[in-house]
């Protein structure tokens, strides 16, 4: 029996036998070892093999003795060095002391789909994220469930390439995974397309591959990395102070009229007077609203932050402060500041169809979006000179970076630079 330290020297000068196998054991770790098998030549309808030269390792776990192989030398992706394959091989060897068989472990991960990993990523995800919030796992959940499974479900994991999420990015953009589901009784669930559903799915899917690749559950590389993606530009619509004037002329008109309710309108205002997400307003609670200190306190699972950042504060100042004081005094039994029009539990999630129906025709503000009046504030908070970490602290952003795109959102502080450089050498009079 042949015995020496497998290196690279070693493997590629290893002799190639005629026919059969050939093997060269290594002489620090037992049962590792070197496989040759010979190449094959050209014949009618079949291609030439090469010569294959592949690491394995035989151990005994439990009173069993097994094969795994580890993988074929090369420097390729796919492939191992002798310096690689001697780490697994050693890896190996303790989980089969442990009572740990790696090969079970590896043929478990090779049958797994990606229907298989989405089940294991919702089922045991949670528990590895603690701080991301229920409704974002509920968006992870349809995107996976909805779009990822119906295009990619039956593959198993390493199968699967960076052409296979290029073309279910591209599936999705093209609406290929819409459709209209009956969920309950009376439910729906209208299932969309189009670039920025395609876009969040991507990211979902290449953290669930990260998931189980950190977790142990498949090997490598993540099919999503490095995959070459149209970059969208990025939407950033917010009003100027006329339009916000208007907006708030517009909801007064609808209040007095009793088109919507004093309580309708309140959730737009606050959103503007805040900065506050749609969630973080719609979804509020009286418990949640500081009198004393004159604040809103969110705790981590209603933010989008999640634990990064701890509760999330938000100051109110005096129109903000005397909104609620109004609505409290009107309140009901319900928990929420918006409570829903039936029942005592729920809160009211009618403001993206008002604001459309409604809102946006009386004030004249076609295509704004509920998440503008957010951007707007961060436009007025920069034009009268606050700075980006603290615009980025009233906001809630758990860091720098997110509070970065707001700096060019509004013109009017460069334009009064522009104006104050002019007159420097307009004529006097």
């Amino acid at each position: 029996m042949t015995k020496q330290k497998l290196t690279k020297r070693v493997v590629e000068s290893a002799p190639v036998p005629e026919i059969g196998e050939g093997r060269i054991w290594d002489s620090e770790i037992a049962g590792f070892c070197l496989r040759i098998y010979p190449g094959t030549e050209t014949r009618q309808g079949h291609a030439a093999k090469p010569v294959r030269r592949m690491f394995a390792i035989k151990y005994r776990v439990r009173g069993i003795q097994r094969w795994l192989t580890l993988g074929e030398h090369g420097d390729g992706p796919d492939k191992l060095t002798a310096d690689r394959a001697r780490k697994e091989a050693a890896s190996v060897v303790v989980d089969a002391r442990r009572g740990i068989d790696p090969g079970e472990a590896r043929r478990r991960i090779e049958g797994l789909t990606i229907k298989g990993l989405v089940e294991l990523y919702l089922e045991k995800g949670p528990d590895d994220k603690p701080t991301k919030r229920d409704s974002s796992w509920a968006m992870d959940r349809t995107n996976l469930e909805r779009h990822v499974v119906p295009l990619l479900g039956k593959m198993a994991l390493d199968t699967v390439t960076r052409d296979h999420i290029t073309g279910m990015i591209r599936s999705i953009t093209a609406g290929k995974t819409a459709k209209d589901v009956k969920t309950k009784l009376r439910g729906r669930s209208i299932v969309k397309g189009g670039a920025g559903i395609a876009d969040r799915t991507y990211s979902t899917l290449r953290a669930t591959f990260n998931w189980a690749i950190d977790k142990g559950h498949f090997a490598g590389p993540n099919p999503c990395a490095k995959v070459e993606r149209k970059l969208r530009p990025a939407v950033e619509r917010f009003l100027s102070e006329s339009q916000a004037q208007g907006l708030i002329a517009a909801l007064d008109a609808l209040e007095a009229d009793a088109t919507i309710s004093e309580r309708q309108g309140a959730v737009y205002r606050l959103l503007l007077l805040t900065g506050a997400r749609r969630n973080e307003i719609a979804g509020l609670r009286w418990t949640e609203v500081d009198f004393d200190r004159r604040r809103l306190v969110l705790p981590p699972s209603r933010t989008k932050a999640g634990g990064r950042t701890g509760d999330r504060r938000i100051s109110l100042n005096d129109m903000a402060f005397g909104i609620l004081q109004r609505l409290y005094k009107t309140r009901g039994r319900s928990q929420f500041v918006f409570p829903a029009t039936k029942g005592d539990n729920g809160y009211a999630t009618s403001e993206s169809k008002i604001w459309r129906d409604k809102v946006l025709p009386k004030a004249k503000l076609e295509g704004v979006r509920i998440h503008d009046l957010r951007h707007s504030f961060a436009s007025f908070a920069l034009a009268d000179g606050a700075s980006l970490p603290m615009i980025g602290k009233a906001l809630g952003h758990a860091n720098s970076r997110a509070t970065e795109r707001y700096a060019h959102l509004s013109d009017d502080p460069v334009r009064a630079l522009a104006e104050r450089i002019g007159e420097r050498f307009s004529p006097k009079t």
